[in-house]
């Protein structure tokens, strides 16, 4: 399927958006929907998708545009997928506004009944769109770009996510990915980044894998603190 000594651009913050995703409907599914607790669940679940909007548009204008006049199809398929993403959301957005301004048990069970099965929609569609962009589009940037070239778009699409976003994302990121893939995260930022930025996730990293998997990542990789 896939040349795993190739470089996946996709892998780290797919990882991080299926843990962000995975987190909030369990949340969903344990909480009482007429208690206080439940706003923040809201909230979470507000932010998971402002990240997947903002995703979808990064990928439009970074991975899919490069490929656009190569592959036309695929590009306008995985375009009309994001089309798709922001209706399901915006679905979602209406139903929590009406949770929201629900004024009795029986509005905020109702609207509630309506985020939980919209959820799993979104969660549905996503898993099978990252997928398809992961066996699909990746399969693209490997026939006509370099690493070299695709780290490059990676770059750019980086540098233009609002930095508190980024490192949000980063967080989850760390709790979604593998020991071996931190290792490589980390040193690839070691590596290619100031210091200050190289610090920066190596807190993120102690702070989100205490115990066995921070001890994992220290003793197998030897990591430049």
């Amino acid at each position: 399927m896939n040349n795993y000594k190739r470089y996946n651009v996709f892998n780290n913050i797919h990882k991080g958006l299926r843990a962000m995703l995975f987190d909030t409907q369990l949340k969903i599914q344990q909480t009482d929907f007429n208690q206080p607790e439940a706003a923040a669940v809201i909230e979470q679940l507000e932010t998971a998708l402002f990240y997947f909007d903002e995703h979808a548009d990064h990928e439009d204008r970074y991975l899919i545009s490069p490929i656009a006049k190569l592959e036309p199809l695929i590009a306008m398929e995985l375009e009309n997928d994001h089309l798709v993403d922001h209706h399901l959301s915006g679905q979602l957005i209406s139903s929590i506004a009406q949770w929201k301004s629900a004024e009795d048990f029986k509005g905020r069970e109702l609207a509630w009944r309506h985020i939980f099965y919209a959820v799993n929609e979104f969660i549905a569609f996503n898993l099978y769109h990252m997928n398809k962009e992961e066996n699909q589009l990746l399969l693209l940037l490997w026939k006509y770009f370099t690493d070299e070239q695709i780290m490059a778009m990676e770059h750019e699409l980086v540098q233009s996510i609002d930095p508190e976003v980024l490192m949000a994302e980063s967080r989850w990121m760390m709790r979604g990915l593998s020991v071996p893939e931190i290792a490589r995260w980390l040193e690839g930022i070691r590596i290619g980044a100031p210091k200050p930025v190289y610090d920066i996730y190596v807190q993120i990293a102690r702070e989100e894998l205490k115990g066995e998997r921070m001890a994992q990542v220290e003793d197998s990789y030897e990591l430049n603190y």
